[in-house]
Protein backbone atom coordinates (compact mmCIF):
# COMPACT_ATOMS: atom_id res chain seq x y z
CA UNK A 1 0.00 0.00 0.00
CA UNK A 2 1.24 3.39 -0.73
CA UNK A 3 0.24 6.98 -0.09
CA UNK A 4 -1.65 7.45 -3.04
CA UNK A 5 -3.96 4.55 -2.60
CA UNK A 6 -4.96 6.22 0.48
CA UNK A 7 -5.29 9.12 -1.43
CA UNK A 8 -8.01 7.66 -3.88
CA UNK A 9 -9.99 6.20 -1.35
CA UNK A 10 -10.35 8.91 0.73
CA UNK A 11 -11.06 10.97 -2.74
CA UNK A 12 -13.74 8.07 -3.62
CA UNK A 13 -15.26 8.18 -0.35
CA UNK A 14 -15.37 12.54 -0.23
CA UNK A 15 -16.85 11.97 -4.20
CA UNK A 16 -19.07 9.52 -3.63
CA UNK A 17 -18.57 7.63 -7.09
CA UNK A 18 -15.70 6.48 -8.43
CA UNK A 19 -15.65 8.40 -11.28
CA UNK A 20 -15.93 11.67 -9.75
CA UNK A 21 -13.32 10.88 -7.70
CA UNK A 22 -11.18 9.87 -11.02
CA UNK A 23 -11.85 13.22 -12.29
CA UNK A 24 -10.55 14.82 -9.06
CA UNK A 25 -7.53 12.50 -8.49
CA UNK A 26 -6.44 12.70 -12.48
CA UNK A 27 -6.50 9.31 -13.39
CA UNK A 28 -9.04 7.53 -15.43
CA UNK A 29 -12.41 5.51 -13.75
CA UNK A 30 -11.37 2.19 -14.69
CA UNK A 31 -8.15 2.51 -13.41
CA UNK A 32 -9.33 4.02 -10.03
CA UNK A 33 -11.71 1.56 -9.57
CA UNK A 34 -8.87 -1.80 -10.02
CA UNK A 35 -6.78 0.39 -7.41
CA UNK A 36 -9.07 0.21 -5.20
CA UNK A 37 -9.78 -3.40 -5.97
CA UNK A 38 -6.33 -4.30 -5.52
CA UNK A 39 -6.56 -2.70 -2.49
CA UNK A 40 -9.83 -4.58 -0.76
CA UNK A 41 -7.86 -7.88 -2.46
CA UNK A 42 -4.47 -6.98 -0.65
CA UNK A 43 -6.32 -5.80 3.24
CA UNK A 44 -8.42 -8.75 3.22
CA UNK A 45 -12.01 -6.53 3.68
CA UNK A 46 -14.33 -4.31 1.80
CA UNK A 47 -13.57 -0.67 1.70
CA UNK A 48 -17.24 0.02 -0.63
CA UNK A 49 -20.17 -0.88 -1.26
CA UNK A 50 -20.95 -0.63 -4.91
CA UNK A 51 -24.04 0.87 -6.45
CA UNK A 52 -25.67 1.92 -9.57
CA UNK A 53 -23.91 4.98 -9.36
CA UNK A 54 -22.38 5.74 -6.10
CA UNK A 55 -20.04 4.27 -3.86
CA UNK A 56 -20.73 4.17 0.12
CA UNK A 57 -18.28 3.82 2.81
CA UNK A 58 -18.33 0.36 4.69
CA UNK A 59 -17.65 0.23 8.45
CA UNK A 60 -13.95 -0.58 7.40
CA UNK A 61 -13.71 1.71 4.94
CA UNK A 62 -14.61 4.70 7.32
CA UNK A 63 -12.02 3.41 9.94
CA UNK A 64 -9.45 3.25 6.87
CA UNK A 65 -9.89 7.04 5.33
CA UNK A 66 -10.13 8.00 9.00
CA UNK A 67 -6.40 6.64 9.87
CA UNK A 68 -5.63 7.46 6.14
CA UNK A 69 -6.14 11.13 6.87
CA UNK A 70 -3.92 10.98 9.54
CA UNK A 71 -1.26 9.00 7.50
CA UNK A 72 -1.17 12.10 5.00
CA UNK A 73 -1.28 14.63 7.58
CA UNK A 74 1.88 13.25 9.05
CA UNK A 75 3.75 12.73 5.62
CA UNK A 76 2.93 15.84 5.00
CA UNK A 77 4.42 17.10 8.41
CA UNK A 78 7.62 14.66 7.67
CA UNK A 79 8.17 16.59 4.55
CA UNK A 80 8.14 19.88 5.93
CA UNK A 81 10.49 19.04 8.34
CA UNK A 82 12.80 17.40 6.51
CA UNK A 83 12.19 20.62 3.96
CA UNK A 84 13.63 22.45 7.19
CA UNK A 85 16.87 21.05 7.65
CA UNK A 86 17.26 21.30 4.12
CA UNK A 87 16.49 25.10 4.23
CA UNK A 88 18.60 24.84 7.20
CA UNK A 89 16.24 26.28 9.43
CA UNK A 90 16.77 23.56 12.06
CA UNK A 91 18.93 20.95 12.85
CA UNK A 92 22.29 20.21 14.81
CA UNK A 93 25.67 20.85 14.08
CA UNK A 94 28.91 19.03 15.81
CA UNK A 95 32.79 20.45 15.87
CA UNK A 96 35.93 18.99 17.37
CA UNK A 97 38.47 21.43 17.54
CA UNK A 98 41.56 22.01 20.06
CA UNK A 99 40.84 24.58 22.09
CA UNK A 100 43.29 27.22 21.41
CA UNK A 101 41.39 27.17 17.62
CA UNK A 102 38.54 26.89 19.21
CA UNK A 103 39.09 30.12 20.91
CA UNK A 104 41.48 32.08 18.12
CA UNK A 105 40.07 30.42 14.86
CA UNK A 106 36.51 29.32 15.56
CA UNK A 107 34.54 31.43 17.46
CA UNK A 108 34.67 34.52 15.73
CA UNK A 109 33.35 32.69 12.52
CA UNK A 110 30.95 30.39 14.85
CA UNK A 111 28.89 33.94 15.53
CA UNK A 112 28.47 34.49 11.73
CA UNK A 113 27.29 31.35 11.08
CA UNK A 114 25.06 31.39 14.03
CA UNK A 115 23.29 35.07 12.76
CA UNK A 116 22.61 33.56 9.38
CA UNK A 117 21.27 30.29 10.15
CA UNK A 118 19.77 30.79 13.79
CA UNK A 119 18.14 27.72 13.90
CA UNK A 120 20.92 25.14 13.77
CA UNK A 121 22.43 24.33 16.95
CA UNK A 122 26.01 23.97 16.90
CA UNK A 123 27.98 21.55 19.67
CA UNK A 124 31.89 22.31 19.68
CA UNK A 125 33.81 19.14 21.27
CA UNK A 126 37.17 19.91 22.74
CA UNK A 127 39.76 17.69 21.24
CA UNK A 128 43.36 18.09 20.17
CA UNK A 129 43.91 17.00 16.10
CA UNK A 130 44.23 13.31 17.05
CA UNK A 131 41.05 12.87 18.95
CA UNK A 132 39.60 15.16 16.56
CA UNK A 133 40.28 12.81 13.76
CA UNK A 134 39.05 9.70 16.18
CA UNK A 135 35.97 11.46 16.80
CA UNK A 136 35.33 12.06 13.24
CA UNK A 137 35.63 8.77 12.17
CA UNK A 138 33.56 7.47 14.78
CA UNK A 139 30.31 9.76 13.97
CA UNK A 140 30.65 11.22 16.96
CA UNK A 141 31.03 14.95 15.82
CA UNK A 142 29.94 16.12 12.11
CA UNK A 143 33.57 17.93 11.05
CA UNK A 144 36.80 18.18 12.96
CA UNK A 145 38.90 21.15 12.65
CA UNK A 146 42.92 19.42 12.68
CA UNK A 147 46.14 20.31 11.71
CA UNK A 148 47.25 18.25 8.38
CA UNK A 149 48.10 15.65 7.79
CA UNK A 150 44.70 13.51 8.52
CA UNK A 151 45.90 10.04 9.07
CA UNK A 152 43.08 8.10 7.51
CA UNK A 153 42.51 8.31 3.73
CA UNK A 154 38.43 8.07 3.90
CA UNK A 155 38.66 11.98 5.50
CA UNK A 156 37.72 14.55 3.18
CA UNK A 157 39.43 17.86 3.96
CA UNK A 158 39.39 21.31 2.76
CA UNK A 159 42.32 23.66 3.84
CA UNK A 160 41.43 26.31 5.71
CA UNK A 161 44.22 28.43 7.60
CA UNK A 162 47.90 28.66 7.39
CA UNK A 163 50.03 29.32 9.73
CA UNK A 164 53.87 29.53 10.85
CA UNK A 165 56.07 27.63 13.87
CA UNK A 166 57.65 29.77 15.83
CA UNK A 167 60.57 29.20 18.18
CA UNK A 168 60.10 30.96 21.31
CA UNK A 169 63.21 32.16 23.30
CA UNK A 170 62.92 33.92 26.90
CA UNK A 171 64.41 37.15 26.24
CA UNK A 172 66.93 37.50 28.44
CA UNK A 173 68.93 34.49 28.00
CA UNK A 174 72.40 32.57 26.47
CA UNK A 175 69.95 31.78 23.98
CA UNK A 176 69.10 34.58 22.44
CA UNK A 177 73.27 35.38 22.36
CA UNK A 178 74.08 32.08 20.21
CA UNK A 179 70.87 33.04 18.04
CA UNK A 180 72.53 36.73 17.38
CA UNK A 181 70.57 39.27 20.01
CA UNK A 182 67.03 39.55 21.22
CA UNK A 183 65.90 40.69 17.82
CA UNK A 184 63.46 38.36 16.10
CA UNK A 185 64.54 36.60 12.69
CA UNK A 186 64.51 33.95 10.55
CA UNK A 187 66.67 31.16 11.54
CA UNK A 188 67.94 28.73 8.89
CA UNK A 189 68.81 24.56 9.89
CA UNK A 190 72.17 25.53 11.07
CA UNK A 191 70.89 27.92 13.76
CA UNK A 192 68.50 25.49 15.11
CA UNK A 193 71.73 22.75 15.21
CA UNK A 194 73.39 25.18 17.74
CA UNK A 195 70.63 24.48 20.23
CA UNK A 196 70.98 20.59 20.60
CA UNK A 197 72.02 21.17 24.33
CA UNK A 198 69.55 23.55 25.18
CA UNK A 199 66.62 22.42 27.39
CA UNK A 200 63.32 22.18 25.83
CA UNK A 201 59.96 22.44 26.81
CA UNK A 202 58.41 19.52 24.26
CA UNK A 203 54.29 18.80 23.73
CA UNK A 204 52.95 15.67 24.97
CA UNK A 205 53.10 12.93 22.39
CA UNK A 206 50.31 12.52 20.28
CA UNK A 207 49.81 16.30 19.80
CA UNK A 208 50.58 17.66 16.15
CA UNK A 209 52.81 20.07 17.85
CA UNK A 210 54.91 17.30 19.08
CA UNK A 211 55.25 16.22 15.36
CA UNK A 212 56.22 19.04 14.25
CA UNK A 213 58.91 20.27 16.91
CA UNK A 214 60.64 16.48 16.50
CA UNK A 215 60.93 16.83 13.11
CA UNK A 216 62.42 19.98 12.56
CA UNK A 217 64.95 19.48 15.15
CA UNK A 218 65.82 15.85 13.36
CA UNK A 219 66.13 17.86 10.32
CA UNK A 220 68.90 20.02 12.24
CA UNK A 221 70.52 16.55 13.03
CA UNK A 222 69.44 16.31 16.85
CA UNK A 223 66.54 15.26 19.35
CA UNK A 224 65.37 17.76 21.44
CA UNK A 225 66.45 17.47 25.31
CA UNK A 226 62.96 17.91 27.09
CA UNK A 227 63.47 19.85 30.48
CA UNK A 228 59.64 20.29 30.86
CA UNK A 229 56.57 18.69 29.16
CA UNK A 230 53.56 20.76 27.95
CA UNK A 231 49.59 19.86 26.65
CA UNK A 232 49.25 23.31 24.74
CA UNK A 233 50.91 25.82 23.23
CA UNK A 234 49.51 28.60 25.68
CA UNK A 235 50.91 26.87 28.52
CA UNK A 236 53.96 25.79 27.12
CA UNK A 237 54.34 29.64 25.64
CA UNK A 238 54.14 30.69 29.06
CA UNK A 239 56.58 29.04 30.36
CA UNK A 240 58.96 30.04 28.16
CA UNK A 241 57.95 33.10 29.25
CA UNK A 242 59.10 32.54 32.68
CA UNK A 243 62.68 31.40 31.76
CA UNK A 244 62.09 27.74 32.03
CA UNK A 245 63.38 26.86 28.41
CA UNK A 246 62.78 27.18 24.95
CA UNK A 247 60.43 25.70 22.49
CA UNK A 248 57.88 25.66 19.40
CA UNK A 249 54.73 27.25 19.23
CA UNK A 250 52.31 28.39 16.34
CA UNK A 251 52.50 31.86 15.09
CA UNK A 252 49.02 32.42 16.31
CA UNK A 253 50.33 32.15 19.70
CA UNK A 254 52.45 34.97 19.23
CA UNK A 255 49.93 37.03 17.92
CA UNK A 256 47.99 36.95 20.68
CA UNK A 257 49.83 35.92 23.94
CA UNK A 258 51.52 39.76 23.65
CA UNK A 259 54.36 38.15 26.07
CA UNK A 260 57.06 40.69 26.65
CA UNK A 261 59.76 38.44 27.97
CA UNK A 262 59.63 36.57 24.68
CA UNK A 263 61.67 36.62 21.37
CA UNK A 264 60.06 34.84 18.64
CA UNK A 265 62.37 33.56 15.89
CA UNK A 266 60.49 32.16 12.26
CA UNK A 267 61.51 29.33 10.42
CA UNK A 268 62.89 28.86 7.41
CA UNK A 269 61.77 25.38 7.03
CA UNK A 270 58.63 24.05 4.81
CA UNK A 271 58.40 21.75 8.44
CA UNK A 272 57.53 24.95 9.74
CA UNK A 273 54.91 25.56 7.94
CA UNK A 274 51.06 24.32 8.98
CA UNK A 275 47.68 24.08 7.75
CA UNK A 276 44.41 23.82 9.58
CA UNK A 277 41.95 22.17 7.92
CA UNK A 278 38.13 20.91 7.98
CA UNK A 279 38.05 17.39 7.92
CA UNK A 280 34.40 15.45 7.05
CA UNK A 281 33.09 12.16 5.76
CA UNK A 282 31.31 12.13 2.58
CA UNK A 283 28.86 9.46 3.59
CA UNK A 284 27.69 11.83 6.42
CA UNK A 285 27.97 15.16 5.52
CA UNK A 286 24.47 17.06 6.40
CA UNK A 287 23.30 20.21 4.84
CA UNK A 288 24.67 22.11 7.63
CA UNK A 289 27.92 20.71 8.04
CA UNK A 290 28.02 21.19 4.07
CA UNK A 291 27.21 25.09 4.16
CA UNK A 292 29.68 25.34 7.31
CA UNK A 293 32.34 24.05 5.14
CA UNK A 294 31.08 26.59 2.21
CA UNK A 295 31.10 29.73 4.59
CA UNK A 296 34.19 28.45 6.04
CA UNK A 297 36.60 28.04 2.85
CA UNK A 298 35.25 31.49 1.65
CA UNK A 299 36.14 33.25 4.74
CA UNK A 300 39.61 31.50 4.75
CA UNK A 301 40.59 30.82 1.74
CA UNK A 302 44.11 30.40 1.52
CA UNK A 303 46.64 30.29 -1.16
CA UNK A 304 50.05 28.10 -1.88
Amino acid sequence: MQLRDIQYVIAAAEAGSFSKAALVVHVSQPALSQMIQRLEDELGVKLFIRKSNKVILTEEGAIFCEEGREILNRSQHLISRMGEFKELTQGKLSIAIAPFYQKNFLLPFLAEFRKKYPGIMVQVVDAFSNYSEELLMNGEVDLALVMLPFHSGTIRYEPLYREQIYLAVPKHSDVCQKLGGSESRELETEDLRKLQEEPFILYERGRRMYESSQKLCRSAGFVPKAAFLSNSCESLNAMVGNGMGIGFVPSSVEKTANHEEIVYYSINSPDAIRTLAVGYLEKNLSAAAQEFVKMAKKQNRITG
